[in-house]
């Protein structure tokens, strides 16, 4: 231990090696899920010729409400459209959930086997032949009501299905409306996390998690590091942790709940981009705080009494 606080630069301060390891951490996260979004970004492009023919395959015949006839314009969109500079507002204030993967869709005005059970009864059984792999139906309540009301019968209100399955890259999932309203079946075709962003991941984390510990010990060896630098760094470390541990708990619980064929990105997990805003002034923060480093900074000399 005694050896790390030297290489940082502070061979007395017990706390140094815990705060180094707290903000190379970060950095290691915070590069590997930079890194899974290059990896996503040559993922294979969604095909709208897929879905049609996946739908066609799956009710040959039926009559499609709205099906998508045009590829995604990216592989992530925002309120439908690329990531931009007109969207930056959108990602600072609070908005950076619809961030999100393109999807093709379609959709029916009627259930094919006419009863919800039915139908999904034989939606499994024809994914199930067409070659896909199915997860377990997921349940919800098509809408809610006050639990105090005597009119709140929870046993009789209709539940929403939905099910997901994969084929290959391809990712479909299926909602059934149980409400009554159209359209009562939805179908949105994504795509499966590539191979890539695995590797692409964990470099990057080894290589952030490395830099990152390089760095802080690199300033940290500054004879400027005072009091005010050590708020600075706090409350940086604050505003790039504090998204995280709210979120990672969040998904943990929303993952061990519903089945997944694909996991939330690794960003999303951080918290990103909807608390995109604490990360950008945690880093214009640090930046005051590296900048404070190169201040002089002296502590008091005891003076010897005669």
């Amino acid at each position: 231990m005694n050896g790390l606080r030297a290489r940082l630069g502070r061979p007395t301060s017990r706390g140094v090696v815990v705060w180094a390891s707290v903000f190379a951490l970060a950095c290691g996260l915070f590069a590997a899920s930079f890194g899974t979004w290059l990896a996503w970004l040559g993922s294979r492009p969604l095909d709208h010729r897929e879905l049609a023919a996946a739908v066609e395959q799956l009710y040959p015949g039926e009559q499609v409400r709205d099906l998508d006839r045009e590829d995604p314009s990216a592989v992530f969109l925002i309120y439908g459209s690329p990531l931009g500079s007109r969207s930056a507002g959108d990602l600072l204030l609070g908005d950076g959930g619809e961030y999100s993967f393109a999807g093709l869709g379609a959709s029916f005005d009627r259930l094919p086997a006419g009863t919800q059970p039915a139908t999904l009864a034989q939606l499994r059984e024809r994914l199930r032949a067409a070659g896909w792999d199915l997860g377990e139906p997921v349940y919800s309540h098509s809408y809610d009501c006050v639990a105090e009301s005597p009119q709140c019968d929870p046993a009789s209100i209709p539940s929403d299905i939905t099910l997901s399955a994969r084929r290959g890259d391809n990712l479909l999932e299926v909602h059934l409306n149980g409400a009554g309203t159209t359209p009562v079946m939805d179908l949105a075709m994504t795509r499966a996390t590539p191979w890539t962003a695995y590797p692409a991941g964990l470099l990057a984390f080894l290589l952030g998690t490395a830099g990152g510990w390089l760095l802080f010990g690199s300033v940290s060896r500054r004879a400027g590091l005072g009091p005010l630098t050590k708020v600075a760094f706090g409350l940086a470390m604050f505003l790039w942790w504090a998204p995280i541990l709210l979120a990672a708990p969040q998904l943990l619980a929303h993952h061990l709940r519903e089945p997944h064929f694909r996991w939330h990105p690794l960003w999303e997990w951080l918290g990103q981009p909807t608390m995109s805003l604490p990360f950008l002034v945690g880093w214009l923060v640090l930046m005051l705080a590296g900048g404070l480093t190169a201040l002089p900074f002296r502590r008091p000399v005891r003076q010897a009494v005669a």
